[in-house]
């Protein structure tokens, strides 16, 4: 096997990856878009493919870091197949169609020229060229499940990270390569943990994203799904309002309905809980699939249970947040001009409100400089607006849809693959899995493959 990481640097952005069997198949793995970088720049390295034809491309989970450049993958080889899960069928779409309309915004505020990437219409068009694929079923690249005497299959396992996410299994001519995508080993308040193969894996592709973050010892989920409410509950007794900036697909269904489970537990009091309108549009796909997908709570429908209410064609320099009310809005990096960057710039000049972040904060977002920003300090939430003091409270709580270092190495060692690829990383967490790996499991051939090198496996 040859193997090309598309990606322009090793660290967690334009996700893709390129493998070649030969005669029998050349394969891309995801197809991301980088989300802090503009332009072309932004997408996977496509000099590296020049001198390859490719037959097909897999998708292991629909956020945008792993789907974003799909149309272009499909401009670029008009033949091309494309297999998913059917949540992910279902989810891209909407989350392309998003991408086109943020593209044409920052083409006119930042004077991007290249920018939309890709059309409405070249969306709609390359739908056509998927395939939904049933999980824990083995199938051939010509779109059929069960194959006989094909020299190259592949297989889905449920991986836990947001719905219709899966690892990879593919196997060729008696050799098995297993691609993990984002993996949670936990169960979170909707996803079920992974469930993934337990031995005879050849070569690992493995995401590294938390392995810069040391686990905190006697920290868990449910600790900081306390801790989240006991502070929420704070903020609400000295009359405040809580910001809870999310990313639309996969956070924000996991938040609403951890605090809807605990305002059914008695734990928070009920309260106006405020989404937005991309949030909705995920949050329907999730029910639409509530009985038919792998999650917790079968046939437990979000929007009809816990009836959140939808910022949907509001203006969010007109909304005033009052006492006692929880915005979970995007982006979750508080992207500049989103909902959540204009709602914090309400929230920091009054002590009473709270802004709570959920899940990973990039450290050069919007999010990470604020994190990083001590109380009555001044933050910059966006350019075009003046510094602002830090004067209500900002927190940190750590429910991650990511799995942590330690049990990812407990799965390669668990696992011990002839061959370890390391992936979606940056440069700390990659260098503590080589540290690890190479002083406590020698055995294993492991390799962090530099962006658009070939390299023969």
């Amino acid at each position: 096997m040859k193997f090309i990481n598309l990606t322009r640097s090793n660290e967690i952005g334009a996700n893709s990856y390129f493998l070649d069997f030969g005669q029998d198949g050349r394969i891309i793995l995801d197809a991301g878009l980088h989300p802090k970088i503009e332009g072309e720049l932004a997408t996977p390295n496509f000099q590296s493919l020049e001198d390859y034809p490719v037959d097909c491309l897999l998708i292991s989970h629909a956020h945008h870091d792993h789907t974003g450049s799909l149309p272009l993958f499909l401009r670029k080889y008009p033949k091309l197949k494309v297999f998913l899960s059917e949540p992910t069928y279902y989810l891209t779409s909407p989350l392309l169609h998003n991408s086109v309309e943020v593209m044409l915004k920052q083409r006119a505020e930042l004077q991007i020229p290249e920018y939309p990437l890709y059309t409405h219409k070249e969306i709609d068009r390359c739908t056509e060229r998927w395939q939904a694929c049933h999980i824990n079923k083995e199938w051939s690249f010509n779109g059929y499940p069960n194959p006989k005497h094909e020299p190259l299959t592949f297989q889905f396992y449920p991986s836990g990270h947001i719905l219709g996410a899966v690892g990879i299994r593919i196997f060729h001519r008696g050799r098995r390569i297993f691609y993990t995508g984002d993996v949670s080993f936990k169960e979170q308040t909707l996803m079920l943990p992974a469930d993934f193969p337990q031995n005879g894996i050849d070569v690992l592709i493995i995401e590294s994203t938390r392995g810069a973050q040391e686990m905190v010892k006697g920290k868990t989920r449910e600790t900081e799904i306390q801790r989240l409410v006991e502070s929420i509950e704070a903020t609400f007794d000295r009359g405040g309002s809580v910001l809870i900036p999310v990313f639309a697909l996969g956070k924000t269904q996991e938040i609403l309905t951890t605090l809807f489970l605990e305002q059914q537990a008695g734990r928070l009091r009920k309260c106006p809980i405020f989404i937005g309108g991309l949030s909705r549009s995920f949050s329907e796909i999730y029910d639409k699939l509530a009985s038919r997908s792998l999650r917790r709570y079968p046939g437990f429908k979000i929007l009809d249970t816990i009836a959140p209410i939808v910022i949907n064609g509001k203006k969010p320099m007109k909304i005033q947040p009052s006492k006692g009310e929880i915005y979970l809005v995007t982006s979750g990096m508080m992207n500049e001009n989103t909902i959540s960057n204009v709602l914090a710039q309400k929230f920091l000049p009054n002590e009473k409100h709270s802004i709570f972040f959920v899940g990973y904060c990039d450290p050069d977002s919007p999010a990470g400089q604020l994190l990083a920003t001590p109380r009555g300090n001044l933050v910059v939430l966006n350019k075009s607006s003046k510094p602002q003091p830090v004067i209500c409270e900002v927190d940190q709580f750590d429910l991650t849809s990511h799995a942590l270092r330690e049990d990812i190495l407990s799965y390669i060692q668990f696992l011990e693959p002839r061959t370890c690829i390391l992936v979606h990383g940056d440069p700390a967490a990659l260098d503590w899995f080589k540290q690890k790996l190479e002083e406590e499991s020698p055995q294993i051939q492991l390799i962090i493959p530099p962006p658009g090198k070939l390299i023969e496996i």
